[in-house]
């Protein structure tokens, strides 16, 4: 039986959305102010909540505020019911996150449609988001093991090799050994990393509250991220010169640590599959409320089959077999771009290059009630930390 937590301090309403949700089949739980409520929300685990805006306490906002910065309560559904119905307020409510907004006076049996219908809504995506970590542990049981065994079997093969040979080995050998045990262990490392990123952003696709706060992160300065992660994939490679960059200044609606991450997989990728000597160019332009990136290489292309993989979510397994190419890291590019609100389009053919255009909006400053600028909160919304 659902349990719906009513929240109003008018005693005659509480008892009436009582009543009416009871008959309902509905178990109810009520309170008069919105502390109370914030501590039955937290403690009682309800399915929906039910909000009066004037609580003389905290207000139906603070409390959609507060619940909405809680891990374990971002979800939860939240119908504002208010008096005062204005379009202003309307705004508010639905940009903290409400599910819905109800004016008075309301038709009962309306109300309580709209109850079963968000409660359908909730369980639809429990179990949309229960299916993909169903599917997620499903291909880490089948493919972790494997793809991690390669790197790991080098590292510990080339361990051996300085433990039983230390005495006929020279220190110029000694040190390459060390070297090709930092490859592989950083190797290892990418790939994990990658991999446990992809599973997150595969996720929050289903978590619509998850989804909301990443496209309300800080904003990033594209200029400035995307020419410090240029340069310094550039040098890692040791081709400074073969780096082209045409950058218009653009404010994007993705965090530095996400957006670093986007541009490194696609950076990282032009220059390692393209040979010294032929240019890597990445360029932004803005059109209208869009940042256009594009980052092009003359290397040898990406395979049909990746292509493929990456429109076609059950291809995972192929996506993470083709780490050790181009697969994961584009896939996890294409991803944020997506999940920001933006898309990718990919252009390729085997031995003649790569070019990838990713649209991101620009960042739109949130306006408070007296018309001034509204911050986001920093860090909010990363996953490529």
């Amino acid at each position: 039986m659902p349990k719906i937590l009513v929240i109003d301090d008018e005693a005659e309403m509480r008892l009436l959305l009582t009543k009416a949700l009871e008959r309902a089949g509905y178990e109810v739980i009520d309170t008069a102010s919105g502390r109370s409520g914030l501590e039955l929300a937290l403690q009682e685990n309800p399915d929906l909540v039910l909000c009066d805006v004037g609580l003389p306490d905290l207000s139906g906002y603070e409390v959609l505020k507060s619940l909405r910065a809680r891990p374990d309560a971002a979800s939860l559904p939240l119908i504002l019911v208010t008096g005062l119905a204005d379009l202003q307020g309307m705004r508010e409510g639905m940009r903290l996150g409400a599910d819905d907004y109800v004016p008075k006076p309301f038709d009962l049996e309306e109300l309580l449609a709209l109850v079963a219908a968000r409660l359908r809504k909730a369980e639809a995506l429990r179990r949309e988001a229960e299916d993909k970590a169903k599917t997620l542990r499903s291909h880490i049981s089948m493919m972790l093991p494997h793809e991690l065994l390669s790197p790991l079997s080098g590292i510990i093969g080339l361990a051996d090799i300085l433990r039983d040979d230390t005495g006929q080995l020279h220190a110029a050998e000694a040190a390459e050994l060390g070297r090709d045990i930092q490859r592989a262990g950083e190797r290892l490392h990418r790939l994990i990393r990658n991999f446990l990123i992809y599973s997150q952003l595969e996720l929050m696709a289903a978590e619509p509250d998850r989804l909301e706060a990443l496209r309300r992160s800080m904003p990033s300065q594209l200029r400035r991220v995307l020419g410090e992660v240029a340069e310094r994939l550039a040098d890692k490679h040791a081709r400074r010169a073969d780096l082209i960059l045409e950058l218009a200044t653009a404010e994007v609606a993705i965090s530095d640590q996400n957006l670093a991450k986007l541009c490194e997989e696609l950076i990282d990728n032009a220059f390692k599959f393209s040979d010294p000597g032929h240019p890597v160019e990445v360029r932004v332009r803005v059109t209208g409320d869009v940042a256009w990136l594009t980052v092009a290489d003359e290397g040898c292309g990406i395979s049909d089959e990746i292509m493929r993989s990456l429109h076609e979510t059950h291809q995972f397994e192929r996506l993470f077999a083709e780490q050790r190419s181009t697969g994961l890291g584009l896939a996890i590019a294409v991803k944020l771009a997506e999940l920001h609100g933006g898309r990718a389009l990919i252009q390729s053919q085997p031995g003649t290059g790569t070019s990838i255009l990713v649209e991101l909006p620009l960042a739109t400053p949130l306006v408070t009630g007296d018309g001034r600028a509204r911050p986001v909160a920093e860090g909010s919304g990363s996953v490529a930390g």
